[in-house]
């Protein structure tokens, strides 16, 4: 048995898909709202029979590798070796020139943390910064910090001894090349290092810090990793790693800035905080939070900056009907911040942040608050500017009945009439959907050649012939002289059916692996083979056999009758032009084909 075979037989698909989504029992399968893409019911489908996994609403399927690769964004190794880990399966030493290229990336920056933790322990200078940043020796080794020495090539000594190629440690993001000559050098030197660490814990990169007593006010005091294949600063969100059990156990998530709010609040107890580093959250990092939790409280440093890196992660946020509230530094007397960041507020009192993330503000009141004293609202056009803002971001809530009780909030706190008010969100609604539809003109609609969304009724039933043939083909194998290729007109559908035939022709007999294993070794897409089974299953899960073989006859019958139909009508017209020509022997080879058809 294979690594692959291996995972497999020690992984239940229904097991690992439910680390990441909800999974309901329908009939012998399992369903669920899709990962992949925005839906109200549920299409996505999972066959704890088959171990596969389908979505009838985008289309995507696939074995435990296709659904890992799909929903963890890495590629085939990556999902090799999480899987690996997580069936206990000791996979055999690659070859490095077979690697692919991330696995060779996260293995260089693998040992390039390790050289760094170690120089950490050689400079008392860089100990003492993270001690004096009241870091603990525990909290230092958990989040792997480290130090870059001095040296222009301390490194790249290090990994060439590791045999590690320069193309490679340049692709990483460790090295820079000199402007005048083919020299390499450090990317970082003398600098305290905190490894940037992807969700399942991968080093992908590093932050880089000035000592205090190196800095000179001319240099950078942090310098990044650059974007490389497996560092994408959109992607990552830092922390995410240690902090995911503990987001899906309280299921909300605190979301900071920088790497020190994060690695302060972790060693104070507040385990479920991730960090944007200082950027506004993304796309791709919401829907990473989505996985554990649809709640988020957003924390930022106490300055503009901050403030407006929080606010366009709020729409990014709200766009994926998650539920936000925001986490503000407490105010001393006169309305100041006493900390410029969570990492300040928590060595200060620890007490002060827990009441502030038991009590945080929700979006809404944010809002209201933060423009409330921008607007002179005894004035009637800036009442309507303030109304507007907040109007915004009211219609951004799914919930009809959240968006009613916010629309009497703001008539309160505003003056203006709830039916107004009311008017001017249907307004601004409308605006939303218009934009969107202009948008929308010029997207290309999904090929329907395998798509088992289509709604074109023939190409429905051809989808539904195969699933139901597929299920048991040596019962039902009789169909393949009912059904002829040329009767079937999806292009996608008729290839795969001629596949199926060939096979079957030649084995004389049907078993799926092997099938399977055939379609692979030919080149072949095996992957709708999965869509079949799966369309299957949900079209007819509750069919007992006699109801299945009648509807086969069905499905055979409708095909037949409407090839035969569909040819009439071309020997109909082929006969109007034989007559019309006088072709007596062109009207004697129709009336021959007319015959066969009504055999």
């Amino acid at each position: 048995m294979d690594n692959i075979e291996q995972i497999k037989s020690r992984i239940n698909i229904v097991d690992l898909i439910r680390e990441y989504i909800e999974l309901k029992k329908a009939g012998a399968n399992w369903k669920a709202l899709c990962p992949f893409h925005s839906e109200k019911s549920s299409s996505f489908m999972v066959s704890e029979d088959k171990q596969i996994w389908h979505c009838f609403g985008c289309g995507e399927g696939g074995d435990i590798f296709g659904f890992i690769k799909r929903i963890e964004g890495v590629d085939f190794p990556e999902a090799l070796q999480l899987l690996a880990k997580k069936a206990g399966v000791t996979l055999k030493r690659q070859n490095p020139a077979l690697a692919s290229q991330k696995t060779k990336l996260i293995d260089i920056l693998e040992a390039a943390a390790s050289f760094y933790e170690k120089e950490l322990q050689k400079s008392q200078l860089a100990l003492s910064y993270f001690k004096d940043r009241g870091l603990t020796e525990d909290t230092i080794k958990k989040f792997r910090l480290g130090f870059a020495p001095e040296g222009w090539d301390s490194l790249l000594k290090f990994l060439f001894l590791k045999n590690w190629e320069l193309k490679d440690i340049v692709l990483a993001g460790l090295v820079i090349q000199k402007a005048d000559r083919n020299n390499f050098y450090d990317r970082f030197r003398g600098r305290v290092m905190f490894p940037i660490f992807n969700h399942y814990g991968n080093v992908v990169g590093f932050t880089a810090r000035v000592l205090p007593s190196n800095d000179d006010g001319k240099m950078g005091k942090y310098i990044n990793t650059p974007e490389t294949v497996i560092y994408k600063k959109s992607q990552i969100l830092y922390g995410l790693n240690f902090a995911k059990q503990e987001i899906k156990k309280e299921d909300r998530a605190i979301i900071v800035e920088g790497n020190m709010d994060v690695i302060s609040l972790h060693q104070a107890g507040f385990k479920n905080v991730v960090a944007t580093s200082g950027t506004a959250l993304t796309n791709e990092q919401t829907c990473l939070l989505k996985r554990y939790s649809e709640n988020l409280i957003m924390s930022f440093d106490a300055d503009n900056a901050g403030l407006q890196a929080a606010m366009r992660g709020i729409d990014v946020a709200l766009s994926y009907g998650l539920n936000i509230k925001i986490l503000e530094i407490p105010k001393d007397k006169l309305g100041e911040p006493i900390a410029k960041d969570p990492d300040e507020l928590i060595k200060k009192s620890p007490e002060l942040w827990q009441k502030a993330t038991k009590d945080p503000k929700h979006i809404i009141d944010f809002y209201i608050d933060t423009n409330f004293l921008k607007y002179n609202l005894n004035d009637p056009r800036e009442t309507a500017q303030f109304c507007k803002i907040i109007l915004e971001q009211i219609k951004k809530i799914k919930n009809s009945v959240e968006r009613g009780l916010w629309i009497k909030k703001l008539s309160f706190v505003s003056g203006a009439s709830e039916k107004d008010l009311r008017a001017t969100l249907k307004t601004l609604a409308t605006q939303k959907e218009n934009n969107a539809l202009l948008l929308n003109n010029e997207t290309k609609t999904p090929s329907a050649e395998l798509d088992l969304r289509t709604k074109d009724i023939g190409t429905a039933i051809e989808l539904k012939y195969l699933s139901l043939l597929l299920s048991d083909m040596d019962k039902y194998q009789n169909t393949l002289k009912d059904v002829s290729v040329h009767m079937l007109k999806n292009k996608g559908i008729c290839e795969f059916y001629k596949d199926l035939i060939f096979y079957y022709n030649k084995n004389k007999a049907f078993k799926l692996d092997e099938f399977r294993s055939w379609l692979e070794s030919a080149g072949k897409n095996f992957d709708s083979l999965d869509k079949f089974l799966m369309l299957k299953d949900k079209n007819y899960a509750n069919y007992e056999e006699d109801q299945i073989t009648k509807e086969l006859q069905s499905l055979v019958l409708y095909l037949k009758n409407s090839y035969t139909k569909e040819q009439r009508q071309l020997l109909e017209k082929e006969m109007m032009i034989a007559e019309t020509s006088g072709d007596k022997v062109k009207i004697k080879e129709i009336m021959e084909k007319f015959k066969k058809l009504n055999i």
